[in-house]
């Protein structure tokens, strides 16, 4: 950018004309800078008053809700409107030459970029004023756009408006709406309401939190939606707003394509902004910021609000670069407003230019020499003088009509026709465009050289600060990070393939299914051969007095001990076991569920945070009284036939412990999983281990377990569901076999009992057992003859028919469940790990090398550091590039 351009600049920025302090001061160029203190007149009074406008219509804006009343509608005002006016009208935004068009998008593309976060704050216009001054209206007069009106939708958060021209003179209108959060909201959004009179001190305004509990935060950008019609800009501008004051919501719910949302808002205000880019062929180059209304005063719950806004407003005034143009509805007293007072405080008079609205409200027959005052600079004087600007607040009336109105009502009406008209050149929103276009236009001619001074100090800081970090990590990350997952996949995939003797983890999960399968083994259903003493018996040779353990010596033992011995029908080794069952020690404690498994963590022993008891579930037990009345309760009416509904029953009973064995099975499974990976973590990423990359590679494991698991239990419980639902098989060969083993196991085990009881009682009626003979071979020689026939035959057959079933069930339902983990939980494991991880660091996505150098770094707060620095180094060097492209003609045009 040329030198002597900015120098010229420089001398021609220390004499600013001011425009608009009275008739004879038009064209009289004064030195005017923003320490300018000009004193305000507090004995100066403003009468609040409404009228008619000649009758043609009554307009009421209430000034808390800013709803707006229309009564007695008459015609517009039209008739006397020169021809052509309409069009001039409409077309009356293009107040500036083409020139200034670039200055103007220059200072926009680096308010964009976001250099004012980085830099400085840059040339602007904002538009203050307390509440229920006009500022919409006005607003709406600058820009041509509709804003909200009704009842909670007035300015709730700061709205900045850049409007530019169109290149193209055939361009179509254009808006863009855009959501900028810079800050977050830190306060209680539980209850629905913003605060309490006890507000805690973080969500009060305090000076070291002016913005109470707002924090700021890495600025955002959210595109909200493109517009090409005017008439839409008032409900997507209504649902913008409504996104930035749920600040715990998601501001893509308030889209425009989505459904109307709720109304209620979470916050009463907001500091982020809400954005609109608008272009057009007839638009002047011009930006501005609408702020909330200064209040006075609020309920008890949010008095807090009241210091929020005016601390929000304080930010944007006291930038020395910052126009100010402060709207004064003249109903009001101005030596009472809050607005003009806060001007004075931050000594920002000399660069505010003043805004009279609603001037079809002064009474009839109203002193005017208090506005003769302000207009001629007597009192209340400001750096830029005043401007009088009359907008329709009805909401219906458009754009056009509102300006050929407003021409009409300052040639035509009291006392501006005739006592004021010495001012006219002052009267008029185009006239007020015009002086705030000029003014912006001079001020950031004024500001360039320093801007671009600042952003080359920025430069050499951040260029500074980046050769002071450690050297970064060499090399195309990503793809060695890629490579690196490529590795640890294929490592995963060895161990759950298998077929090497190196990889442990199958062996160790077999041993692990054996045990699955020994447990539901070691609790097949157990037979108490003999009824209960209490049982009456239908002959001596039937009672039951008890024998010993089926599988003790010759010795007898006490009867009573021996009455209620289990039998179960069937061990590994076709006998009565005469101990414990193997799975469980005498101690009570369950023996590891495999020897030499490779695993570092202790086999979890609980359901769902759920204790479980040491042993496996002991088996089911039947007694022969339990079996016979299950089988009446199926009876058919036919003598010594059972229901299959009976055995039926009595299997579905036998397998009702499954769930404990399953359960144990599949943690002892995850625990082996969980290994294995993690063994394969430190052989492919152990070089990494003091980083967060390895950190965050431990994460991702542990949440793939946690949700692969719950959906692996739900296919072995939908599996075992299915089992107990109904009986069924089709290996009629293995249930026959079955069958029949069970029953010639059960109807010897019962003869011997049978045969031991009527030996006992035989040697009880003589007084003295039979000596010479064991006790095996005392029993042998009982014939069939001697003990009758089996009153239980049925209930033995019954259990025989359980057995068979059982048998096959057990071996089936191992299998279902071992195939499940296989094809579910390894399956998984095998293809999906290493593609979460890559999904989860963003390999092959932009952004993709500062992530993974954040990651990897011994020091991430470096890396981080780093990244930030590269970011703004990058808007830095787009900002040098749009100053550099600015020609001496632009700036002097």
């Amino acid at each position: 950018m040329a030198r002597k351009s900015y120098k010229m600049e420089q001398e021609s920025a220390q004499r600013i004309p001011i425009i608009g302090v009275g008739a004879e001061q038009d064209h009289i160029e004064q030195p005017v800078s923003s320490g300018d203190t000009i004193a305000l007149d507090s004995d100066a009074t403003m009468m609040d008053g409404q009228k008619d406008d000649d009758g043609h219509r009554t307009i009421r804006e209430n000034e808390n809700t800013g709803n707006i009343f229309v009564t007695n509608v008459g015609s517009a005002r039209t008739e006397n409107i020169p021809s052509g006016a309409a069009e001039a009208a409409d077309e009356g935004l293009e107040v500036l030459g083409r020139g200034v068009r670039k200055l103007v998008q220059a200072i926009q593309e680096l308010r964009h970029l976001g250099v004012e976060d980085l830099v400085l704050p840059l040339p602007k216009i904002c538009v203050i004023g307390d509440q229920s001054a006009g500022k919409s209206s006005l607003i709406e007069g600058i820009s041509g756009i509709k804003v909200p009106r009704g009842t909670g939708t007035c300015t709730r958060c700061p709205l900045e408006i850049n409007l530019s021209e169109s290149n193209n003179a055939l361009a179509p209108w254009l808006c863009k709406v855009s959501l900028h959060k810079k800050f977050v909201y830190e306060g209680n959004l539980g209850t629905g309401r913003v605060l309490g009179k006890n507000a805690t001190k973080l969500e009060g305004v305090t000076r070291g939190r002016p913005l109470g509990p707002w924090g700021l935060q890495d600025s955002e950008e959210f595109h909200f939606a493109t517009l090409n019609s005017k008439d839409d800009v008032e409900r997507v501008l209504y649902l913008a707003q409504l996104a930035t004051l749920n600040p715990g919501k998601s501001w893509e719910e308030y889209l425009p394509s989505n459904p109307e949302p709720n109304k209620e808002h979470q916050v009463k205000f907001s500091p982020n902004v809400i954005r609109l880019d608008i272009s057009g062929p007839t638009l002047p180059n011009l930006s501005f910021t609408d702020l909330p209304g200064v209040i006075s005063d609020s309920d008890d719950e949010n008095v807090y609000l009241i210091d929020l806004v005016q601390n929000l407003v304080t930010e944007y005034i006291k930038a020395q670069d910052c126009i100010n143009v402060l709207a004064i509805p003249m109903t009001h007293d101005l030596a009472t407003s809050r607005t003009p007072r806060l001007i004075k405080e931050l000594n920002a008079q000399g660069r505010t230019i003043g805004c009279l609205t609603k001037p079809d409200r002064i009474e009839k027959g109203e002193s005017l020499d208090h506005w003769l005052a302000i207009l001629n600079g007597e009192t209340f004087r400001l750096g830029f003088g005043y401007h009088v600007v009359k907008n329709n607040p009805d909401p219906r009336v458009d754009h056009t009509t509102a300006r050929i109105e407003e021409q009409a009502f300052f040639e035509d009406e009291e006392p501006w026709k005739t006592t004021l008209r010495a001012h006219s050149h002052c009267f008029g929103t185009l006239q007020l465009v015009s002086t705030l276009s000029e003014r912006l236009t001079a001020q950031i001619r004024a500001s360039l050289p320093r801007i671009e001074h600042q952003v080359q100090q920025k430069a050499n800081r951040i260029n500074a600060a980046l050769q002071a970090l450690p050297k970064p990590i060499n090399g195309n990350i990503p793809a060695i990070v890629m490579g690196e997952l490529g590795e640890f996949k294929k490592e995963i995939e060895i161990q759950i393939d298998g077929g090497s003797q190196f990889n442990s983890f199958q062996k160790g999960w077999n041993r692990l299914a054996k045990n699955f399968r020994k447990d539901l083994a070691d609790t097949r259903p157990v037979l108490v051969l003999l009824p209960d003493p209490q049982t009456p018996s239908h002959s001596h040779r039937h009672r039951s007095r008890g024998t010993g353990n089926s599988c003790s010596s010759g010795t007898p033992t006490p009867a009573p001990k021996r009455h209620t011995t289990p039998i179960p029908i069937e061990s590994d080794e076709e006998d009565v076991p005469c101990k414990p069952n193997p799975i469980v020690q005498r101690s009570g404690q369950k023996r590891p569920l495999a020897s030499g498994m490779h695993t570092t963590n202790k086999i979890p022993r609980t359901v769902n945070g759920t204790p479980r008891s040491a042993a496996v579930s002991s088996s089911r037990r039947f007694k022969l009284k339990e079996v016979r009345d299950i089988i009446q309760d199926a009876y058919i009416g036919l003598p010594n036939q059972i229901d299959p509904k009976a055995t039926e029953r009595m299997i579905v009973m036998s397998m009702s412990h499954w769930e404990e064995p399953v359960n144990d099975f599949l943690d002892g499974t995850k625990v082996l999983c969980q290994d294995m990976v993690a063994e394969q973590v430190q052989k492919v990423f152990g070089k990494y281990a003091k980083t967060l990359f390895h950190d965050r590679v431990n994460q991702i494991c542990g949440l793939f377990f946690e949700q692969v698991m719950p959906r692996q239990r739900e296919i072995a419980m939908q599996a075992l569901k299915w089992e107990m639902a109904k009986p069924e098989t089709f290996n009629d060969e293995a249930l026959g076999l079955a069958e029949a083993k069970a029953l010639t196991l059960l109807q010897t085990k019962r003869r011997e009992n049978r045969a031991g009881a009527y030996l006992d009682e035989q040697e009880a009626m003589t007084g003295k057992p039979t000596t010479g003979q064991t006790r095996i071979e005392k029993i042998s020689k009982i014939s069939d003859a001697q003990l009758g026939p089996d009153e239980y035959e049925n209930e033995i057959k019954a259990m025989s028919t359980v057995k068979g079933y059982y048998e096959c069930a057990y071996f089936h339902f191992v299998d279902v469940v071992c195939k499940s983990i296989r094809c579910e939980l390894f399956g998984k494991c095998r293809d999906e790990i290493g593609n979460e991880m890559k999904k989860q660091f963003g390999v092959i996505e932009d952004g993709a090398y500062e992530r993974l150098s954040i990651l990897l770094a011994a020091n991430p707060m470096d890396e981080e550091r780093r990244v930030q620095l590269k970011k703004e180094r990058e808007t830095i060097l787009r900002a040098q590039e749009h100053l550099e492209g600015l020609s001496l003609e632009d700036l002097n045009e």
